[in-house]
């Protein structure tokens, strides 16, 4: 196959079963080759980097995940320096020297930028001083953790005055040089709110067994179609004796019907500006979250409560793709995928309905 008359897409999909059929190093093998005989077609690096990052090939999966930038290019930031001719794009940062401020640009989602907090102090700890552009609806969830970071808003244009080193966000553990080991950090790494969690625990109240319930991601986002299940898909979590069920959805998703004994406390909660602060308070209140993979689930892991991931049968995120049940990221997190590598969520949800049955759950982390 020449490069000049290459169509790559029957060799993609010949890698994409491999990958689907857990032969992800030999698919990766092949993917190198081809993206040599075509460097410019972003949708091989695109398969490797998932291929990588399902054999836990970590650092050659980094330098992969790269082609994001490419994929969705209006998605990603830019930071530049005044120049003669105009703005000069600064080089990201990749961990080499030791820059006095390094400016960290959050990017995709808001799951995204819960689940990568915890390398901005890790950074900070390393006598660098840290300014990281996050969405605001985060701020004051992140606050403590980023105690002496300058947090600032991605919808508020600003600059650093003598900036020198800059990086995108899910590229810290790469620039910090982690070995995979020391990807979870310190969990957990985020906290309720007392008065909150006070509230919501009398809202809740201790009856029976307590189990959130998210269903449903952000239409927008691209990976959408493979990861939300309907509402009625949850209901063998309704069957068992004991237990209710808390919706914690918010926006997309929220107003579909359950045929089944469903709190809707979604409707109640973080509807100021700052997100996710009564959602951190309920986790704590509750015994145990199910959901679909969103930014609920990044929250109870970075919390250390015990949460039920269901995904997709075979594509699933890049993030849980080394995972056969527990992702480096959140020790009292499960992954439950669905079976046959589809997406037969009730199946999912009945996995997860027997794990409660069993008490085969995981255990809330704790500091150490």
């Amino acid at each position: 196959m020449s490069a000049a008359t290459a169509d790559p897409a029957p060799l993609l999909a010949l890698a994409e079963a491999a990958r689907r059929e857990g032969r992800a190093v030999e698919a990766a093998a092949a993917l190198r080759s081809l993206a040599a005989l075509l460097p410019g077609d972003a949708r091989i690096r695109a398969a490797l980097a998932r291929c990588l990052f399902q054999a836990g090939a970590w650092e050659e999966a980094w330098e992969a995940y790269q082609v994001r930038f490419e994929l969705m290019p209006a998605a990603f930031p830019r930071v530049t320096r005044p120049g003669p001719g105009g703005p000069v794009p600064i080089p990201p940062w990749r961990g080499e020297g030791s820059p006095a401020a390094v400016l960290v640009m959050g990017e995709q989602g808001l799951g995204d930028t819960i689940q990568f907090a915890r390398y901005l102090p890790m950074l900070a700890a390393r006598g660098v001083r840290v300014h990281a552009v996050l969405d605001r609806r985060l701020h004051r969830l992140l606050g403590p953790l980023c105690d002496g970071i300058d947090l600032r808003a991605s919808d508020t244009p600003g600059r650093v005055a003598g900036l020198r080193a800059w990086l995108p966000m899910l590229d810290l553990p790469r620039a910090l040089g982690l070995s995979p080991r020391a990807y979870r950090g310190r969990v957990p790494y985020l906290a309720a709110e007392p008065d909150r969690l006070a509230r919501l625990r009398t809202r809740i109240g201790a009856e029976g067994f307590r189990v959130g319930i998210v269903w449903q991601g952000n239409p927008a986002a691209p990976v959408d179609a493979n990861r939300s299940a309907p509402l009625a898909a949850f209901a063998p979590l309704a069957a068992l004796p004991g237990v209710r069920l808390f919706a914690l959805q918010k926006g997309p998703g929220e107003a579909q019907d359950a045929a089944f004994p469903l709190d809707r406390l979604g409707r109640e909660i973080d509807n100021g500006p700052d997100w996710f602060l009564d959602t951190a308070a309920a986790i704590m209140a509750l015994d145990l979250v199910v959901s679909v993979d969103t930014a609920v689930v990044h929250l109870a892991g970075a919390l250390g409560r015990p949460a039920l991931m269901l995904m997709h049968g075979c594509q699933g995120d890049w993030r849980w793709l080394h995972a056969e049940q527990t992702p480096l990221w959140y020790p009292s997190l499960r992954l439950l995928r669905c079976p046959g590598g589809g997406a037969d969520w009730q199946a999912a949800a009945a996995r997860a309905a027997q794990a409660i049955r069993t008490g085969d759950l995981p255990a809330p982390a704790h500091p150490g």
